[in-house]
């Protein structure tokens, strides 16, 4: 891990460790590599992991349906839509739009194109609906020593990028992790809950413990899991190393400690939750052996 506590500066570390190629800083710098090497790495192996994760972070997105339009603009980094429902000012779910075929003769309820969700039919009044996903982790990761933590302790305000660049679509970051990383003292990493590009500002859904300040070093990246750093390092050597026309024996040595370290991540995800262990649930909205649902608001009695 580099001193710093940076993912970004300890995958370039490691990259370079793995290839140690005398003219690698001559015509690789490091804003090159983190914006064609790691980047996409990271996107690749969040991916791979994202499919088997028991600790998925769950966005919930208000959009407002209304009866004259069909289609609406998903947010970013959209990995997996679980529903799109009505909550109640409690929260609770009181009304859901199932997706369906669609040539169903009902519609076809809700469908993503492309990055828009079509809604068919129309809704019979306008009306704040909320939809649930998981982000793909498809975002520009940086680093930077100048954040700002607001009194509320949960509002950062973004700095410069020292390394990386800032990603400027419209909540990009939310679902993502904010770690803070100082010089000394505790390192904080907390789930990104919005983020709003004109603002240059990011909100976390708990508040830090440490108090508000300026000149925060801080990096929004993945959380601070060595198995996964090391994935995306060796991952990102094996791409680089193409570049390089590495030989054959040199990239499988990589190769071999990519699968392990991906293995490791994946395996440790996949099995946080074994309270209930692996299972499919069968008393859901979708089954019908508990009977037809015309109303969620009594759901709790089925």
């Amino acid at each position: 891990m580099h001193s710093s506590g940076s993912f970004l500066y300890t995958c370039l570390d490691r990259i370079r460790g793995y290839l140690d190629d005398p003219d690698f800083d001559a015509k690789y710098d490091n804003d090159f590599i983190i914006r064609h090497i790691i980047t996409p790495v990271m996107v690749d192996v969040w991916s791979r992991i994202n499919m088997n994760l028991d600790n998925p972070v769950v966005l919930r997105h208000d959009m407002s349906l209304t009866t004259t339009d069909e289609y609406y603009q998903l947010p970013p980094s959209i990995g997996e839509i679980w529903r799109l429902a009505r909550r109640n000012k409690a929260g609770d779910v009181i009304e859901e739009i199932m997706p369906r075929n669609e040539f169903h003769v009902d519609g076809l309820g809700w469908a993503i194109e492309g990055n828009t969700l079509r809604v068919d039919p129309k809704v019979g009044e306008d009306r704040i609906f909320t939809l649930y996903y998981v982000p793909s982790g498809d975002i520009m990761p940086h680093y930077s020593v100048a954040g700002e933590l607001q009194g509320d302790r949960q509002t950062m305000k973004l700095g410069a990028a020292t390394l990386g660049s800032v990603d400027r679509r419209e909540n990009a970051y939310a679902g993502q992790i904010l770690r803070m990383i100082p010089d000394t003292g505790k390192v904080e990493e907390r789930v990104i809950e919005s983020h709003d590009v004109d603002l240059g500002e990011v909100v976390t859904r708990i508040p830090f413990n440490s108090a508000a300040s300026t000149g925060v070093k801080y990096e929004i990246a993945p959380t601070g899991m060595q198995s996964l750093y090391e994935s995306i390092a060796t991952g990102g050597a094996m791409k680089l190393g193409t570049y390089r026309k590495i030989t054959g024996t040199h990239f499988k040595m990589i190769q071999m400690q990519y699968r392990a370290a991906i293995k490791s991540a994946t395996d440790n995800l996949a099995n946080m939750q074994l309270r209930v262990g692996k299972h499919y649930e069968k008393k859901t909205i979708d089954n019908p052996a508990y009977g037809e649902i015309h109303s969620l608001s009594n759901w709790g009695s089925y």
